[in-house]
């Protein structure tokens, strides 16, 4: 289990926990002023952050810088990777959502309007503090899911996001455009999300080595055995996202408990 499972989830998924999602959280600490500025200013915010970054991340400071960045982030937002069962149980906590153009797409590809992120806990206070670019659309379970389902296909990955940890209150769609993965991953500055509490693996017998799953996955955790004819998911690699099982005909890829797999495998 992750670290918040444990601090904020007393040994459960702590996104599973309801009052994570509460409303009493929201108005606790100035969580609506925060996740307002945070929304309104990000695209003017972060493209200064990142120069500030790139001239500190080739030098030894980056390595002292890396665990106070990653400490502030934990207090303040962080995500995790949920694969799409999980989506559906916090949909069952939630009731609805609230869709909004992706902060990070505007940053990385310039579009004002790519549509997929949903606040999971938006009341109309905080509602009315976004600008008027947002242009907030309110979707009912049914429909978010449906929606979230598509990206899914699409190969993109699902992850929450606390504003002011514990506070859970956005539901994101992510790929190389998203600031969250090109930090954690692409550019391996310092990590900003948890990987999931899950990770694929292959049935070797249903596998039929057409190595579509590889084109889906977004970390590059999946390699292919030309003598087997067949595909392996790297478990160190694997963000347990469950996006793979989208492209697979066979139905050859399932989720396993993350601790489970660590525990047959030994120590990563």
């Amino acid at each position: 289990m992750c670290e918040f499972c444990t601090q904020h989830g007393e040994g459960e998924k702590w996104y599973l926990t309801m009052e994570n999602y509460s409303k009493d959280l929201l108005d606790q600490n100035k969580r609506r002023e925060y996740a307002a500025e945070f929304l309104n200013g990000f695209d003017k915010r972060v493209p200064k952050s990142i120069k500030q970054l790139d001239k500190i991340r080739k030098t030894p400071l980056m390595r002292l810088a890396k665990p106070v960045l990653t400490h502030m982030q934990k207090q303040d937002h962080y995500g995790q990777v949920v694969p799409m069962e999980d989506v559906e149980k916090i949909f069952d906590m939630v009731q609805g959502a609230v869709r909004l153009p992706c902060v990070c797409r505007r940053v990385t590809t310039g579009n004002m309007n790519a549509r997929y992120c949903y606040g999971l806990t938006m009341d109309q206070e905080l509602m009315d503090a976004l600008d008027d670019s947002f242009s907030l659309e309110t979707l009912s379970k049914e429909e978010a899911l449906e929606s979230i389902r598509g990206l899914d296909k699409e190969g993109l990955v699902h992850s929450v996001w606390t504003f002011k940890t514990p506070f859970i209150g956005g539901l994101c769609n992510c790929d190389q455009d998203c600031m969250a993965y090109r930090m954690t991953h692409a550019r391996k500055d310092y990590p900003v999300m948890f990987r999931a509490e899950w990770v694929a693996g292959v049935s070797m017998d249903a596998c039929n080595g057409c190595r579509l799953c590889m084109r889906q996955c977004q970390y590059g955790a999946i390699r292919y055995s030309s003598n087997n004819k067949k595909v392996m998911i790297d478990p160190t690699a694997c963000y347990g996202c469950g996006v793979c099982r989208a492209s697979c005909k066979k139905d050859a890829i399932t989720l396993h408990p993350r601790e489970m797999v660590k525990e047959a495998a030994g120590v990563w």
